[in-house]
């Protein structure tokens, strides 16, 4: 499960680095284009860019919901794990 944990983790901040990154290009690329007047570049970003954006946005967030269920797993086999400990100190 350890392992398992480990993977989700890496694969949700390489996602969420690469979602960053690709929003930054993005936008400034938009600027630059409005800026500059250069249309065609507002449709070159949006076929190169924002493309890979929401698909890194939707590997992120379903990485982040598998990281959000294993810490709640991992809590409540905390919380089986001490029960005995405690039910051992009856008077």
């Amino acid at each position: 499960m350890q392992k398992f944990r480990h993977i989700i983790n890496a694969v949700f901040v390489v996602s969420l680095a690469a979602l960053l990154l690709a929003g930054i290009v993005f936008v400034a690329g938009q600027a630059l284009a409005l800026l500059t007047g250069q249309g065609g570049w507002l449709a070159i970003l949006n076929d190169a860019v924002k493309g890979p954006a929401c698909i890194a946005a939707s590997v992120c967030a379903i990485a982040g919901f598998l990281l959000s269920y294993s810490a709640e797993e991992k809590k409540a086999e905390k919380k089986l794990r001490n029960q005995p400990q405690q039910e051992a100190r009856l008077p």
